[in-house]
């Protein structure tokens, strides 16, 4: 099994609405119905890294209530190592989500204990390749994780959601993805009309080596350490529910830079992954396997 990933982040339950569509201001929908699911974008993309031939490992905080306990059973399920997982005698955090049936869906997240993670409860694996970070946890926890892992380890950050940058922070960062709504926020970008050559510069002018802006159903476009400029069109499949595909496309991409592909060539794994999440029902999506991920990938070679 080749390389180690560190996850460090946010694990939620997250409380599932589908309705007709997303409500307008001040609006009031009837659901069609209600699913709870283990979530958290740490949580998520932990569990797609999990599915690669990588060794995983999964830093964070659950509460002893009853949505700790479900995310501590679906985790412990996984190939996942735990001992980095603490339980702490607080509320859980949890998101609610609202889906429409075009797939489209809108989120709120209350963090918990995830905001009161210690890092001095965390041991770092031996010969750690990738560190995933987030931003739903408190970002104290990754200012500090950064100073403490290898100049060898390759650190992903998700800017998500998106804060205030910190420059110190930012240079440690080989790869920083982001959706294209992150991205303006990090350069504060007010125009409606978003060029992504412009974005990729201003955001790896901010400290990040490399940088990769998720277009949703238009793929995603980088830019690499030498200012070269990659990009792929989206994969077209039925969607049935975007939730969670940004976790998908960064747990993968991690997975296969740990196994030693370029950024480039791990980007295309990635988005393939996050066209199996989108087309697949949520609850088959635990079921999607590193030898579908490569057929989708080999699909569009």
């Amino acid at each position: 099994m080749a390389g180690k990933i560190l996850v460090l982040g946010s694990l939620h339950l997250d409380v599932i609405v589908h309705s007709s569509r997303l409500p307008k201001p001040e609006e009031t929908l009837l659901g069609d119905k209600v699913s709870y699911r283990f979530g958290g974008k740490g949580g998520n993309q932990a569990l797609a890294a999990a599915k690669i031939d990588v060794q995983v490992f999964m830093a964070g905080r659950i509460g002893t209530d009853n949505f700790g306990k479900q995310i501590y059973d679906t985790l412990s399920n996984q190939n996942i190592n735990l001992d980095g997982l603490k339980m702490v005698d607080e509320a859980t955090g949890m998101s609610v989500a609202l889906i429409g049936y075009d797939g489209i869906y809108s989120a709120v997240v209350v963090s918990g204990v995830n905001q009161t993670i210690d890092l001095s409860e965390i041991a770092l694996p031996d010969d750690l390749s990738v560190l995933v970070l987030q931003n739903e946890i408190n970002t104290n926890a990754n200012f500090d994780i950064v100073k403490k892992v290898p100049e060898s380890t390759f650190v992903i950050f998700n800017a998500a959601p998106a804060l205030t940058p910190n420059k110190d922070f930012f240079e440690r960062i080989d790869l920083l993805i982001v959706n294209q709504l992150e991205a303006k926020m990090l350069i504060n970008e007010e125009s409606s009309i978003f060029n992504n050559f412009d974005a990729l510069q201003k955001l790896q002018n901010l400290g990040p080596k490399e940088v990769i802006i998720t277009l949703g159903a238009d793929g995603y476009t980088g830019i690499s350490k030498n200012g070269e400029i990659f990009s792929e069109p989206g994969i077209k499949v039925d969607v049935l529910s975007t939730h969670g595909a940004g976790d998908s496309f960064v747990g993968t991409l991690a997975a296969f830079i740990c196994k030693g592909e370029p950024i480039s060539v791990a980007a295309q794994y990635a988005q393939a992954s996050s066209a199996l999440h989108v087309k697949t029902p949520i609850d088959q999506r635990e079921k999607i396997l590193q030898a579908d991920i490569e057929y989708m990938f080999s699909l569009n070679q």
